[in-house]
């Protein structure tokens, strides 16, 4: 795989993991309005998701410096 390949998935999974964490928070914030078992599998989800996402773009943007 390529470097400028390597770039664009990384910062997508940066994006995405963003977009998790303000999920997560989210998630966390309604609590109270949502049934428990619901509740533990999509956090349970985002959680996994987040780390997956994290990991990788972790990986492929080892070596990257922006200018």
């Amino acid at each position: 795989m390529t470097e400028e390949k390597k770039i664009k998935i990384g910062k997508l999974c940066n994006k995405i993991s963003t977009v998790l964490f303000v999920l997560f928070f989210i998630d966390v914030c309604v609590i109270p309005i949502m049934n428990k078992a619901f509740f533990m599998i999509s956090t349970a989800v985002i959680v996994i998701l987040f780390s997956i996402c994290c990991i990788i773009s972790h990986i492929y943007l080892k070596d990257y410096k922006p200018e």
